[in-house]
């Protein structure tokens, strides 16, 4: 009881202890922070990586592999599988007038990549924003886009799509709102609509691909396309460089569309032997994987799956399937190792609590050798007068680390409001949404990584306070009492 008589009365009545649980406060709150901000950075960018990339995806050589249709049905059949759509990806160019600009092209069944990743809701423009941005509604375009844009699914897989007119009878696409080079924001980080290229037509060129994975004597393809609207994933090598197109269109872009060839075809006196069926090529499947089912056990099982399938062809190298976390491994790698440096880098300078409260106590310590020199004569063992020691490290430290994961929640919860006050009075930013790709600060804390940082604020503090502890306790009775 005297122990904690002591502890509080200390803590009521000295300026130093005050000081020592500031000290604590200041760096857990600063370290909570740092880790919630970039713990937010890391979400973010984890998001707008699966956003556009679905679970597992399932990758062969760039020109392609045949037995697609079959793959995909076998992993649909899989319990742990919800759906699966090929895709195609490919290098090509898109020219805005006098400008061109390389880009990724990917072939997509865009009803099967609304049901796999939910592609809509990275769509920039709403329905209303596009119609104004068409102009007149009563023009052959814009009467195209109203009618358009009031489906369910505004994008359709080429002029021969059932159940509506295409517009202009082109292709429509959609493209990350970066490929335009000439694309601004404004100072709240939004995109302007003046400058969206939806409603535009725009020649894409790509080379085809043997399947042998050569040019050949094939000629480059070029072909318009209408952008119907813009990808924003948040993701910067999505939205500087994606085209989003029809399967169907860049399968037959590419050549690799199902089609009627000839065995043993001559191209120079345009004789062959017998007509075949030449199968379609894809180069990636997408695959959503059921809740709950962990994916690295999915991404075996398919990956079973497409070894015992191709075990018999002459492929060098089946197609690899792997987590959206392993594709992106570089971009996800750099963000968790600059989360942990920083974090690392913070708590270093957090060491200074420690250093704090052992000064602090030790300076306790000497002001009070005559109490604990009267502690002991009374009868109070070692032992004791170290615990008196160690919990009051432990009271400063709980106190300090409390407030400062209450300080640490305020402000990483009011970050933008702050940054708003800071904007108006000031004139001062500390994050430029026109620089970042994210248009807000992170501002939702972890409490679990919260809750590990107050608990090590709390055993630094009680560190901090063992040396001094000691000190106390191996002071004796006689020279406590006469110390002066």
């Amino acid at each position: 009881m005297f122990k904690l008589l002591l502890i509080l009365k200390y803590l009521r009545r000295k300026l130093a202890p005050l000081f020592a649980a500031s000290a604590v406060m200041l760096c857990t709150a600063m370290v909570i922070i740092v880790m919630s901000v970039m713990g937010g950075f890391l979400e973010n960018f984890r998001a707008s990586a699966h956003a556009l990339t679905g679970d597992l995806v399932i990758e062969g050589p760039l020109q392609g592999f045949t037995g697609y249709e079959e793959l995909v049905a076998e992993i649909e059949a899989l319990p742990e599988i919800v759906a699966a759509a090929p895709m195609l990806r490919a290098v090509g160019l898109v020219n805005f007038r006098d400008t061109a600009k390389p880009v990724q092209l990917q072939g997509v069944d865009f009803k099967k990549l609304e049901q796999i990743v939910g592609y809509k809701k990275t769509l920039l423009w709403n329905n209303d924003q596009l119609r104004e941005h068409v102009g007149d509604p009563q023009s052959e375009l814009g009467r195209a886009f109203v009618a358009k844009m009031t489906r369910d699914f505004p994008i359709d897989p080429g002029p021969d799509a059932p159940g509506g007119v295409p517009v202009l009878g082109l292709p429509e696409a959609v493209m990350g709102v970066e490929v335009y080079p000439f694309q601004r924001r404004n100072d709240q980080g939004d995109y302007e609509l003046n400058r969206s290229r939806a409603g535009e037509r725009l020649p894409v060129t790509v080379i085809p691909l043997t399947e042998s994975g050569t040019v050949g004597a094939l000629e480059p393809v070029r072909r318009e396309i209408l952008i119907t609207n813009e990808i924003k994933s948040g993701l910067y090598d999505i939205d500087a460089s994606a085209v989003v197109l029809p399967f169907t269109t860049l399968q037959t872009m590419l050549n690799m569309q199902p089609r009627t060839g000839f065995t043993d075809f001559d191209p120079n006196t345009g004789r062959g032997g017998e007509e075949t069926q030449v199968p379609g090529r894809a180069n990636q499947v997408v695959v959503k994987v059921a809740a709950g089912v962990y994916l690295l056990d999915a991404r075996d099982r398919v990956q079973s799956l497409i070894d015992a399938q191709w075990k018999d062809r002459s492929l060098a190298f089946p197609p690899l399937a792997r987590t959206w976390e392993e594709v992106h491994q570089n971009i996800l790698g750099a963000v968790e190792n600059e989360k942990g440096l920083v974090t690392f880098l913070f708590g270093i300078i957090g060491l200074v609590a420690v250093v704090m409260v052992a000064t602090t106590f030790y300076m306790i310590v000497l002001e009070k050798t005559r109490d604990i020199g009267v502690l002991r004569a009374i009868g109070a063992s070692r032992g004791g007068i170290m615990g008196l020691f160690v919990g009051y490290g432990l009271a400063i430290g709980v106190v300090g680390s409390l407030l400062g994961l209450a300080i640490a929640v305020a402000i990483v919860t009011n970050l933008n409001e702050i940054q708003s006050l800071l904007n108006t009075w000031f004139g001062w930013q500390m994050w430029d949404p026109k620089t970042y790709f994210f248009d807000r600060i992170p501002d939702t804390v972890n409490y679990t990584e919260a809750l590990r940082v107050v608990a090590g604020a709390i055993l630094s503090s009680v560190i901090g306070a063992l040396i001094p502890a000691w000190i106390a306790g191996r002071l004796k009775p006689v020279d406590a009492l006469r110390y002066e």
